[in-house]
Parts: C-alpha cells; sequence; structure tokens
C-alpha cells in the first residue's frame, strides 16, 4: 500500500507541512489570532551512533532540512 503524498515524491513531514498550511488559510477569522501563537515552532533534530545522540541541530523550515541518507 502506497500513500499519495509518498507517491508525490514527498515525506511524511512535506506533507503535514502543506496540510498544516492549507488549513491555516481556511481556518475562521477568530480563530487566526491563536493559530498565529504556535507558528514558531522549529524541528530539532540529531544523528544517533552506538546508542548516543550526535550534535543537534535547529530545523527552522521543514522544507530548507537536510535530506535522509537512504
Amino acid at each position: 500500500m502506497s500513500f499519495a503524498w509518498r507517491a508525490a515524491g514527498m515525506n511524511y513531514l512535506q506533507y503535514s507541512s502543506i496540510a498544516a498550511r492549507a488549513l491555516r488559510r481556511v481556518a475562521k477569522t477568530e480563530l487566526q489570532a491563536e493559530i498565529a501563537k504556535r507558528e514558531g515552532l522549529a524541528v530539532k533534530y540529531a544523528k544517533w551512533d552506538s546508542g548516543k545522540a550526535g550534535v543537534s541541530a535547529i530545523v527552522p523550515n521543514v522544507e530548507t532540512r537536510p535530506k535522509a541518507d537512504n
């Protein structure tokens, strides 16, 4: 079974980012201020090796994150 976002060449983070952006655009005006408070979040990641976390980095935007080594 293949997910539509995978078939489109995206990963889950890209898909969820696009879905969240679309949801923010169609939200009612009275909810816009509440939604805007949550937009400042970022992703933090670290590469693990032998059970220990390496140097962690904050990714400010999902679209600009480094590609996975697959």
